[in-house]
């Protein structure tokens, strides 16, 4: 699972360096919330699991 967060976590960080355009704010929003604690993972997996 952490190598899973991770690779998304990259992905991500490559795609805001080649994206055409992406407002500050959108940009800063995603950048906040690239490594969160394990506990706010939790959160958000718990989240998305029981939507």
């Amino acid at each position: 699972m952490l190598q899973q967060y991770y690779d998304v976590n990259k992905l991500l960080v490559d795609c805001l360096n080649s994206a055409a355009y992406v407002t500050p704010e959108v940009q800063q929003e995603i950048e906040e919330t690239l490594i969160l604690a394990i506990a706010d993972i939790k959160k958000i997996c718990n989240y998305y699991t029981h939507r």
